[in-house]
């Protein structure tokens, strides 16, 4: 009798010390987790502000991601602007540097060089200094109406103004510009994904832009002055 009642008295003992133990693990791996909770959400405040703060990263409205592109080019932000520029559809600068247009794919606008004096395409800002957006039709155009020492910028109106890229489009540059079977049909997989064409008089520069996985992208810019060939 004293030999049972010695033994369940050993196992309830054997099992109050088990159940503390596994208590004692439990409050150990709660207040390890609790430790780590600041830090986890440290890391979710930070992903926020930082995709918060970056162009691009959620879709927001044209006018405000093209103010935040402009703004990367007046201050050469490199990083900046290459959120415009997506990994595989790239984009293309136009030039004409003769009789012919000449269009360069451009993935990172480092690489990048102008064909006058083979300058940073943040040279860019030198001319386009400002562009406030005006969303309406782009006035019409006659050489005879261009003299730059004048301030004549040769178009019926002058601005920066915003429009769809209908015109752009069916320009066909790509067909005149030497490239490859290959590269005009990466250039004619980027059409169909244009949204806003943007033009600014005082330069004839072009900005083309898509909406590209919910980001804004500029997929065709035109850097060529009228009536120069």
């Amino acid at each position: 009798m004293y030999s049972t009642r010695h033994l369940l008295l050993a196992f309830a003992g054997l099992s109050l010390c088990l159940a503390s133990c596994s208590s004692g693990e439990q409050e150990q791996t709660m207040a390890s987790e609790e430790a780590q909770e600041p830090e986890r959400l440290e890391e979710v405040q930070e992903e926020h502000e930082r995709r918060n703060s970056t162009p691009g990263l959620d879709t927001i409205g044209f006018e405000s991601a093209f103010t935040l592109f402009l703004q990367a080019l007046q201050l050469a932000d490199t990083a900046a602007l290459n959120q415009y520029i997506h990994p595989d559809y790239g984009l293309w600068v136009i030039e004409q540097p003769g009789a012919m247009p000449k269009m360069t794919y451009v993935t990172d606008i480092r690489d990048f060089k102008r064909e006058f004096q083979d300058r940073s395409f943040f040279t860019v800002r030198e001319e386009v200094t400002s562009c406030d957006l005006q969303e309406e039709a782009w006035p019409s155009f006659d050489c005879a109406n261009l003299n730059y020492d004048k301030g004549q910028s040769g178009y019926s109106k002058d601005g920066c103004f915003v429009g769809p890229p209908n015109k752009f489009r069916t320009s066909g540059y790509w067909d005149y510009a030497s490239l490859s079977n290959d590269e005009v049909q990466r250039v004619k997989a980027s059409l169909p994904l244009l949204h806003k064409s943007v033009l600014h008089t005082a330069t004839s520069f072009e900005f083309h832009f898509g909406q590209v996985d919910g980001q804004w992208r500029l997929l065709f810019t035109k850097l060529i002055h009228p009536c120069s060939a």
